[in-house]
């Protein structure tokens, strides 16, 4: 700042005036946000392709475009770059007519085409993107003029809207000189262009992203200048960084908020729409006989669980789906019962399956709650007499390990809507490996049936009923062992305003208004 002191007037040079008019309110206008945007399974840190990402869309969607999108309640999904979409009476085609007036950063119009290239690129097998399952019914994409692409189906997907909300729209005019086997891997990640409120400025390394206001934003200038996702080794770090104000926004754990944490910020609380369960090798022939699987279920005190690890924050599931109103009023409860549990496995010849040898229970979640868990289901599986072994790893050891089918059991977490056709790559016969990712290996024709009459299905309510069915379904067969839906944290400081943040599998898909979040 200048600062003129004395008793006299002063003249100011034409040059010096316009500098103090121009220089001064640019720098005192100048705000920065800074998250953990990647901290916690939300994040997918210094991995840029979000075609082939199956975690942090809350940071690619600022600087790209989804086609649709949720409301931060996921109840409603509306448009974000579609302005609307429609199919056809015999389900065998899906409409999308885009909004006019989108701008690439570098200025290019977005249009039809960007949508075509970009879903090719999901569906082509050298891109390996994790959303491929999600359109395998597509067998044609068509630009019919500028602003619609028309998406020919083999069968009808009621899922397209949801399933469009994870897929991050990609410049045809940029990358279509690339294969999508080079484009995977492509250093044009690390200076992407997008259509998003902020665009890309500098990758530093192990240490942050930096991007700027789009001026140009269809939904208007964002009133932060700078967005930043600085990078930190672990939770703990970001935490103790968000309460020295060093950053305004990360994830929080719940151990984190039983330490403190979120004394000097605001949290923000939710379910996480994230199952955990137990999963089994459904190919292991200890685990066919479903009174094993049921065993296992009558020995976990769940509600035991929730109350002292949990702490109250967390609530049990009893079938795959967790939205209540996917949940009949029939469906088994499973309360502990080791007597039951006991007989269940005496009748189904437990001891001859097994031979008293001791099960790995494998899972990628390190954090201590998780330990406290799988500490307390291994306490619990020893008083039916089931031997368990506890093997902690990271995700990626863990996902060599599931994909090769060598394993036994898994603690793990699944997302869990708010469509249900979102579980079906996950349990759907059709998508075990090496074809997909039905790593527990479930082959329940009924189940198949049910899936692919939920996709078919237009009507709300009919399509409501088929996954209330589905849900008796995994609550008898148990495909997976249910166990909660836990609560998810986040926490921002005091001084941020209009911001919206909403624990969701993956982060994103839901509309966050990032270029209305203020500084005060």
């Amino acid at each position: 700042m200048l600062t003129y002191r004395g008793t006299g007037s002063i003249a100011l040079s034409a040059a010096l005036a316009a500098l103090l008019q121009v220089s001064l309110p640019a720098a005192a206008t100048d705000t920065v946000f800074t998250g953990a945007f990647d901290v916690g399974p939300q994040g997918n840190p210094q991995k840029f392709n979000p075609l082939t990402a199956s975690a942090g869309f809350g940071f690619y969607n600022k600087y790209f475009n989804t086609l649709t999108l949720y409301d931060p309640a996921f109840q409603k999904i509306s448009g974000d770059l579609a302005e609307s979409w429609s199919f056809s009476k015999d389900g065998k085609s899906f409409t999308i007519k885009l909004r006019k007036g989108v701008r690439w950063h570098d200025g290019a119009p977005f249009t039809a085409a960007d949508v075509k290239f970009t879903l090719g690129l999901i569906k082509d097998p050298d891109m390996a993107s994790v959303f491929a399952v999600r359109f395998a019914d597509v067998v044609n994409i068509r630009v019919a003029d500028e602003q619609t692409v028309v998406l020919e189906l083999l069968n009808m997907d009621a899922s397209l809207p949801d399933a469009l909300t994870n897929v991050m729209i990609l410049p045809n005019h940029l990358l279509s000189k690339f294969t999508a086997k080079e484009l995977r891997t492509s250093d044009w990640w690390k200076t992407p262009v997008g259509t998003g409120p902020f665009k890309w400025n500098k990758y530093v390394p192990d240490q942050y992203v930096e991007l700027l206001a789009n001026p140009d934003y269809f939904r208007g200038k964002p009133k932060i200048n700078r967005l930043v996702n600085r990078y930190f080794k672990d939770s703990s770090s970001a935490a103790i960084a968000l309460a020295a104000g060093e950053i305004n926004y990360s994830y929080l754990t719940q151990d984190q908020i039983r330490d403190g944490a979120g004394k000097n910020v605001q949290v923000i609380s939710g379910q996480s729409m994230v199952l955990n369960y137990i999963g089994l090798n459904n190919q292991d022939p200890r685990f066919k006989d479903v009174r094993v699987r049921q065993a296992l279920l009558y020995a976990i005190d769940r509600a035991a669980i929730v109350k002292n690890i949990y702490k109250g924050s967390a609530v049990a599931s009893n079938c795959v789906l967790s939205s209540q109103k996917y949940i009949p009023q029939d469906v088994n409860s499973y309360d502990l019962n080791l007597s039951k549990a006991k007989a269940l496995l005496e009748e189904a010849g437990w001891s001859k399956l097994n031979h008293g040898e001791p099960l790995e229970l494998l899972t990628y979640y390190n954090d201590q709650l998780s330990k406290d868990v799988v500490a307390s289901l291994q306490v619990m599986f020893g008083q039916i007499g089931v031997t368990v072994k506890p093997r902690f790893v990271d995700a990626p050891t863990y996902g060599q390990i599931v994909d090769a089918g060598k394993f036994s059991m898994v603690f793990a977490g699944a997302g869990n809507g708010p469509d249900p056709a979102s579980l079906m790559p996950l349990l759907h016969s059709s998508y075990a490996p090496p074809k997909g990712v039905n790593r527990m290996r479930v082959r329940i024709p009924e189940l198949d049936k049910l899936f692919d009459a939920g996709q078919a299905e237009t009507d709300d309510a009919k399509r409501n009923d088929v996954y209330r069915q589905l849900c008796r379904i995994t609550n008898q067969q148990l495909p997976w062992i249910p166990l909660w839906v836990a609560n998810r944290y986040g926490g921002y400081t005091k001084n941020v305003t209009n911001f919206i943040w909403t624990p969701s599998p993956g982060g994103g898909r839901y509309q966050d208004n990032p270029e209305n979040w203020t500084l005060r």
